[in-house]
């Protein structure tokens, strides 16, 4: 309570009513060779660095010194340092917002609460910005912590770490010396992120993240340090577990700080190599598909999101702990806005000794890859939810976290900016100059952006086949007994290609022969009764028995007609080119014989089961050859005859082949096997009613002609073609891949 004596004394000789929470621990700590002290505020878990000064000012507050006494104090241990009443007001009131000292006056109950809740909507809108990574508080994980360390401390070793590196850098060698092998075991992007396997990725996801996150939990307390929070993050749609280890910033070590960084990434790191190896050597089944779930996840996650500064990661906290530059992200993004406002503005910039005073523009450029970088995460995320999901007509899922992430990122900046502007008196310091000639830019960049057309190309599937050519198809089903020609061979017209024998044509022929043996003599009996003894009888039978005998004949005539087509003939002079590759299937349970698989000229396909309509072979010019693109109905428009296509396909990845559109045709009903996503394609396809694929979305079929010489092209090709299309304004493109992704059907 103020006292009449106080009410005539001035404010700043008053007794200061707030002293230092004494529940706050301190650590001194180096940075870039100056003295800081890192302060914990142990029941929000927050931490704060302060300079030797600063500190000084905070043990000061006891709750009976007045202003003009610490300024006393001040100036006297920190000689030739000056600091004014006024500074000393606003240093005292940032410690108070933040939760550091306690006020010995009534009323703090209210101001208590109404911080605690700006502080609350200020969580949420966080968390709401970044929906593909929500984060919420759990337990204290330290009595877990303090049982599960002393059986795992081996593994934070140095003999340990160099161990684990050595077997990691083994699973590496093994990928790349068996490249190739390792590559053609992979499945397609279609057949790996099919339903099936999402429990999988699923579990995989979760499980690897626990295991991440107590990664960091274990590695600080080995160096240490504490853990106090942990909880419950949903990651991409999948819970797992976070790990608050913002304790290691009490560590004066900071290559421990960023020890405990990485040790999330390292824990994954050993996980997939474990991975790597039983992947390798396991069959096909439920632990293979486990094994490469976790390769992908460990390898992708440490790659693009936890190694990666540019995002704040486990990769950030590194950089800032070796750079020794607290707040990294902060202080880069408060360069920028500076640099902004005064370039754009016209804004002077205000001194502050806590940002960095060299290599400003680095970390105005480390703001803007930032930002660039986590756009191009969102929609790689986007996208690829968008692409899982779009077979199972569950677009509207990744529609609507589309909505959600781009709203945060694109209103937050808003949001700030109408801030900035809120400031009274701040329009009145912006300059004229300036703010015309950003507005000049901006109006420039956005006719660009809405009026010049630039190049457009439309990237399409297609498949190869011959030009020409015909097919030699199996019209009898039987067993392959002969080859007699191999690819690439000329055959002249009715020249033998190979032969089916099927024993059941041949037991049907005798019995069909047998038949009509027997009905020619009973014809020749019943004919003779009637010749001798005009039996009535027999002249009634008589017509009936010649009709069946007729019919018999006429069914055995079909099937040797069946027999002579087991004998495969050339139907023009040609080469011999093989058909397209049919993909091996795996041996069902029960059975003994797996169906063939490749091209029926194949040596090892000799004794295999052909049914029509099989193509064996087909004849035609080995140098002449059609690519079949598949267009998607958004793109039709764009693309005409006589339109310049650039073809490469996916097994020549450095060849490219340039053609012209000769012909686009009607919709497409059915898709080919090769083009469609389940036989490894692009071409999203759903099957019908009959078992038949269909493509999803509208789709038409354009034709390229391709001269090659090489011998290099085959039946069956997948690959990409690059449509040189009319030319278009960014803008245009833009909108139209806003409705095109964000069409909700109601």
């Amino acid at each position: 309570m103020v006292t009449l004596a106080d009410s005539l004394v001035s404010s700043s000789a008053r007794r200061l009513q707030l002293r230092m929470r004494p529940d706050l621990t301190a650590q001194q700590q180096r940075y870039l060779g100056q003295l800081y002290w890192v302060v914990k505020e142990p029941v929000g878990l927050k931490y704060f660095r302060f300079q030797e000064e600063e500190y000084a000012i905070l043990q000061m507050l006891d709750g009976q010194t007045s202003l003009d006494e610490i300024k006393v104090e001040f100036e006297s241990r920190f000689p030739p340092q000056k600091i004014t009443v006024e500074e000393l007001g606003q240093f005292v009131g940032m410690l108070h917002r933040s939760g550091l000292v306690i006020a010995n006056v009534s009323g703090q109950g209210e101001q208590l609460s109404k911080r605690r809740t700006e502080r609350a909507w200020k969580e949420f809108f966080g968390s709401a910005s970044n929906i593909l990574a929500m984060r919420f508080k759990g337990i204290d994980p330290d009595r877990i912590l303090n049982w599960l360390y002393p059986k795992v401390r081996w593994f934070f070793t140095v003999p340990a770490l160099i161990i684990c590196l050595l077997f990691a850098l083994s699973a590496l060698l093994l990928v790349l010396v068996q490249f190739d092998t390792f590559h053609n075991k992979l499945p397609t992007f279609h057949q790996f992120f099919e339903a099936k396997n999402w429990i999988y990725l699923g579990i995989t996801l979760a499980v690897t993240k626990v295991i991440h996150e107590f990664g960091h939990g274990l590695s600080c307390k080995h160096f240490g340090g504490e853990c106090h929070e942990m909880g419950v993050m949903l990651l991409v749609l999948t819970p797992c577990l976070y790990c608050n280890v913002s304790d290691s910033w009490m560590l004066p070590n900071k290559y421990h700080r960023a020890a405990i960084g990485a040790a999330g990434m390292y824990v994954e790191v050993v996980i997939a190599s474990i991975c790597t190896y039983l992947w390798w050597f396991s069959e096909p089944g439920m632990l293979h598909q486990l094994a490469l779930s976790t390769m992908f996840v460990c390898s992708v996650s440490t790659l693009i999101f936890n190694a990666n500064p540019l995002l704040r990661y486990d990769g950030y906290y590194i950089l800032s702990d070796l750079a020794e530059i607290p707040n990294m992200r902060q202080k880069a993004s408060t360069i920028l806005s500076r640099k902004l406002g005064s370039w754009c503005l016209g804004l002077e910039e205000p001194d502050d000794p806590f940002l960095p005073q060299r290599n400003q523009a680095l970390f105005a450029l480390y703001t803007v890859a930032s930002s660039i970088y986590k756009w191009f995460i969102l929609f790689g995320i986007l996208f690829f939810l968008y692409k899982v999901l779009e077979p199972y007509d569950l677009k509207i899922v990744s529609q609507m976290l589309a909505i959600f992430s781009m709203s945060s990122l694109i209103g937050m900046p808003l949001y700030k900016v109408g801030k900035f502007f809120y400031v009274p008196g701040r329009l009145h310091q912006v300059k004229s100059k300036n703010i015309y000639v950003t507005l000049s830019i901006l109006a420039a960049v956005v006719a660009f952006i809405a009026f010049v057309p630039l190049p457009y190309r439309v990237i399409c599937p297609l498949e190869l086949r011959p030009r020409g050519a015909e097919s030699v198809y199996v019209h009898v089903p039987g067993i392959l007994e002969e080859i007699a020609v191999e690819p690439g061979q000329k055959v002249e017209k009715d020249q033998p290609l190979g032969r089916l024998y099927s024993p059941e044509l041949d037991l049907e022929i005798n019995e069909l022969e047998g038949q009509v043996a027997q009905e020619e003599l009973r014809v020749k009996v019943v004919n003779s009764e009637w010749s001798t003894y005009s039996d009535r009888s027999a002249a009634i039978a008589l017509p009936a028995l010649i009709e069946s005998l007729k019919a018999t004949k006429e069914q055995l005539e079909r099937r040797k007609r069946d027999r002579r087509h087991l004998a495969l003939v050339a139907p023009t002079s040609g080469t011999v080119l093989p058909s397209p590759s049919v993909p091996e299937q795996p041996t069902l349970e029960g059975r003994e014989l797996a169906t063939w698989s490749g091209s029926p000229l194949q040596e090892e396909n000799l004794g295999a089961y052909l049914e029509p309509p099989t193509v064996f072979c087909q004849i035609g010019d080995p140098t002449q050859w059609q690519a079949d693109i598949v267009i998607d109905q958004d793109y039709y428009e764009f693309l005409e005859e006589g339109q310049d296509v650039e073809i490469m396909f996916d097994l020549l990845p450095g060849k490219i082949y340039s053609t012209k559109i000769e012909d686009i045709g009607p919709e497409m009903e059915f898709a080919s096997r090769q083009l469609s996503s389940k036989g490894g394609g692009d071409l999203m396809v759903a099957q019908d009613s009959t078992g038949a694929e269909r493509p999803i979305s509208t789709s038409y079929q354009a034709y390229a002609e391709i001269h090659d010489d090489s011998g290099v092209l085959m039946q069956g090709l997948r690959g990409t073609a690059k449509v040189d299309a009319r030319w278009q304004p960014l803008g245009k493109r833009l909108w139209r891949w806003v409705m095109r992704t964000f069409n909700f059907r109601l």
